[in-house]
């Protein structure tokens, strides 16, 4: 019975030293306030990204435009797994009660799309962070429609048309940002 009490001592203290790294973590934020404004209000039909700034600035574009189109491909199609794990103990150590609680919560966004036409519409330097926004192009996306060949004229004009009252408003989005830089 006392190796248990030990044992559950030990396990008693590594929990509430680990509870005390994450909430004393958690307290050093970090300040996104001078991010773009498209980048914090993504426009509709767009995603955004960011990449560190290093010695390669061609890199970094690589990196945040990359992470833009994942950010879109997200917005149009994603698949969530979830797992939350909890677990509690009751006991007793030198003639004291305790217990203990640790719960973990995971999630995982599986996304994957093949994107046509799509469009590199922002970037911004902030410090050393790069920051870019992708939207899908209002031409290419529409052409793709009538690449499709199992939909009717009827279909196809009428995702066009919605399609392009979308990116109409996606470019009218765009238009407001770049009147207030």
């Amino acid at each position: 019975m006392k190796t248990f009490s030990k044992l559950a001592l030990v396990s008693l203290l590594l929990v509430s030293m680990a509870a005390f790294v994450a909430c004393s973590s958690a307290k050093s934020k970090v300040d996104f306030a001078g991010s773009p404004e498209w980048y914090n209000n993504p426009v509709k039909g767009c995603g955004v990204g960011s990449a560190k700034l290093r010695r390669i600035r061609s890199l970094a574009r690589d990196s945040a435009v990359a992470s833009a189109r994942a950010d879109l491909s997200r917005a149009l199609k994603t698949t969530t797994q979830g797992m939350l794990k909890k677990y509690m103990a009751e006991g007793e150590a030198d003639e004291k009660d305790f217990s203990e609680e640790l719960t973990t919560s995971v999630v995982r966004d599986v996304t994957e799309n093949t994107l046509v036409g799509t469009r590199v519409a922002a970037t911004a330097n902030v410090g050393q962070e790069l920051f870019a926004m992708v939207c899908l192009d209002p031409e290419t996306f529409a052409d793709a429609f009538d690449r499709m060949n199992r939909l009717s004229q009827k279909a196809r004009e009428a995702l066009k048309a919605r399609a392009k009252a979308e990116f109409d408003d996606m470019d009218e989005q765009l238009e407001k940002l770049r009147d207030r830089q």
